[in-house]
């Protein structure tokens, strides 16, 4: 795992995800989510709900809009996959 924090970044843990299986993308951050949001004393529920309800690029943004501080994702390509503009 490279050293995230000597590139200016706060994050403690990279996620690789294959954006080909979006089922499989949205169940794997769905479980990240759940865990972490346990852990750091969020509302887990309402944190899957929001995940939940649109589209998975909504999920995307909705996991780093709660956890991006504590986890970078990266496509597989190893880039960080950035929030979509709107």
């Amino acid at each position: 795992m490279e050293n995230i924090r000597s590139r200016g970044s706060k994050a403690i843990m990279q996620i690789q995800m294959d954006q080909n299986n979006a089922g499989t993308v949205a169940q794997d951050l769905k479980e990240y989510a759940s865990v972490l949001s346990s852990s750091l004393g969020y509302n887990t529920q309402e944190i899957l709900e929001e995940m939940s309800s649109h589209d998975l690029d909504h999920l995307v943004n909705t996991f780093k809009k709660y956890f991006n501080d504590y986890v970078e994702l990266l496509d597989a390509d190893s880039i960080v996959i950035q929030e979509n503009e709107k």
